[in-house]
């Protein structure tokens, strides 16, 4: 008897606060999402915003794949003198924020209010 397939699952919101892009992550970031991840934030960068932020509060499952989509978009996003900054980790993948610090090219945030505050201080907007 086959067993269902199972599939990964992420919801990508986009908004804005205080006329910066709010990336919302809901669900896994995985090898199967992470493309998807990749290039909204990617799109993000490429239409000039330099100052975004990715809040991350509902994502419960993140892994190597998930990891690296965030941290090629940092390193795109530094290229053109912008800080994208990752907010609300939690514990479900506190493990992966450890690893995150640990690189030059992501910066975390605890929360969307440190975030923005951050970014106020920066010439960040598009």
């Amino acid at each position: 008897m086959n067993q269902p397939e199972k599939r990964a699952h992420i919801q990508i919101n986009l908004g804005s606060i205080d006329g910066f892009p709010l990336v919302t992550l809901c669900g896994e970031c995985d090898a199967f999402t992470a493309p998807f991840t990749h290039g909204a934030v990617g799109a993000l960068i490429d239409a000039g915003y330099t100052g975004i932020i990715i809040d991350i509060t509902d994502l419960r499952y993140m892994d190597g794949a998930g990891f690296e989509a965030l941290d090629s978009c940092c390193t795109k996003i530094k290229t053109v003198d912008g800080m994208l900054l990752i907010v609300n980790p939690g514990t479900n993948i506190e493990n992966i924020y450890e690893l995150l610090r640990e690189k030059d090219s992501c910066e975390i945030e605890r929360d969307v209010e440190s975030a923005l505050a951050r970014l106020r201080n920066t010439q960040g907007r598009k």
